[in-house]
């Protein structure tokens, strides 16, 4: 199962989980963006670095500490995530 979210094509940091509006961070939105445009594709961490930060230097953990940041805030409790981690890649949107 995947989390019942959507974005608010006017606001770039709302999105909506289960009819609750959540904020996002511009970084949190941007990675969820990137996921979002080819859901079931994995995405490298140097993937969306470029996509989020604009080059892919510096430490992957960056991207690790700030996708746990958004799926505290758009998961719900006793769901799986809505985000998989596909190991030694990255990162996709489950389902």
């Amino acid at each position: 199962l995947v989390s019942d979210w959507s974005s608010d094509v006017c606001s770039s940091d709302l999105v909506t989980v289960a009819g609750e509006l959540v904020k996002l961070t511009r970084i949190e939105y941007a990675l969820l963006d990137r996921l979002s445009v080819n859901p079931r594709a994995a995405v490298s961490r140097s993937d969306l670095m470029v996509a989020v930060w604009g080059d892919a230097e510096g430490d992957d953990h960056l991207v690790d500490v700030h996708m746990a940041n958004l799926r505290r805030k758009v998961d719900l409790p006793g769901l799986p995530s809505c985000v998989v981690t596909v190991r030694g890649v990255g990162y996709r949107m489950a389902g």
